[in-house]
């Protein structure tokens, strides 16, 4: 008698979960890495005298300024994703337990980002001289501007619930019996 444990699933939900999250993580670290590569090709010079041209939004020079460290994050957090993705491929529970972790934070961030819609709004408009805004054409520019101010809200909050709503229904299916016992076999 062998007290090894039964094969798992080839092609189960958690199997198919995994391989796409491996394929998203994998493109994640390639992303990361070339946007990592153009910005240590941007001389801080460069940087220097975009920030002092008028009319460049606050968050932008604030973007370029950070750009490494941003880009580091990218890769971190790429590298991260991509071995949680492998540690579910593998039925480590930490790693489910990581993943779900992942998924609810990623729709939190979703919500936490529609807060960035207004001042991105803002600095477009902040973008223009007031003597324009003033003029019948500005005003008009200025109430297609809010319209697409409210389109860009409603768009994005009707994303950020498809995407909670579909990350809690795979946290779910994660935390569901025969799930768990997947990853128990493991274990045992």
């Amino acid at each position: 008698m062998s007290t090894q444990p039964p094969p798992l699933p080839a092609a189960g939900f958690v199997t198919v979960l995994a391989r796409i999250s491996l394929f998203l993580a994998i493109l994640g670290v390639a992303g990361s890495l070339a946007q990592m590569v153009l910005a240590l090709l941007l001389p801080d010079a460069a940087v220097g005298r975009a920030a002092a041209q008028p009319g460049i939004p606050s968050a932008v020079t604030w973007l370029l300024r950070h750009r490494h460290a941003l880009t580091l994050a990218s890769l971190l957090s790429s590298l991260l994703f991509l071995a949680v993705a492998w540690g579910l491929l593998r039925r480590r529970e930490w790693a489910r337990l990581a993943f779900i972790a992942l998924l609810l934070a990623a729709a939190a961030i979703n919500f936490a980002g529609l807060a960035l819609i207004g001042p991105f709004f803002d600095g477009l408009q902040g973008m223009f001289p007031a003597q324009m805004l003033d003029s019948p054409d500005g005003r008009q520019f200025l109430a297609q501007m809010q319209f697409n101010r409210q389109v860009a809200f409603i768009t994005s909050l009707l994303g950020a619930l498809g995407i909670a709503a579909l990350h809690g229904w795979i946290a779910w299916k994660l935390c569901t019996a025969p799930v768990r016992a997947e990853f128990q076999r493991v274990r045992g």
